[in-house]
């Protein structure tokens, strides 16, 4: 199913894009739109970090993007989670991009 946003006239169809129920669930709690996901995915920083693909809006991306999609300028600190395959598991607000780092320490066995 391609995720799919409707704005005004216009019509946006991201297919490589999809949502968990958990993720519109979370979405609609923390306020965060379908556009808002959709900017994200495709304006946000790209970071692999235990075991998920994080997309995140920061000050960088509203500087260098910022004049290209006018909106990014309210999105400082969305965060999406995403499986491997492109599913949106679920979205936030935090600003502390710390949090999303990798671990810096050796991996551990997982048995």
């Amino acid at each position: 199913m391609a995720f799919i946003v409707k704005e005004q006239d216009r019509l946006f169809v991201v297919p490589e894009l999809t949502n968990s129920q958990h993720a519109q669930i979370r979405e609609g709690q923390r306020g965060i739109s379908k556009k808002q996901v959709m900017l994200a995915y495709q304006y946000g920083r790209v970071i692999h970090s235990r075991r998920a693909v994080y997309h995140v809006i920061g000050n960088k991306e509203i500087k260098k993007y910022g004049d290209i999609e006018p909106e990014l300028k309210n999105m400082n600190g969305v965060q999406l989670v995403m499986s491997a395959n492109g599913t949106v598991l679920t979205a936030f607000k935090n600003k502390d991009l710390r949090k999303v780092r990798p671990y810096k320490h050796s991996h551990k066995h997982l048995h």
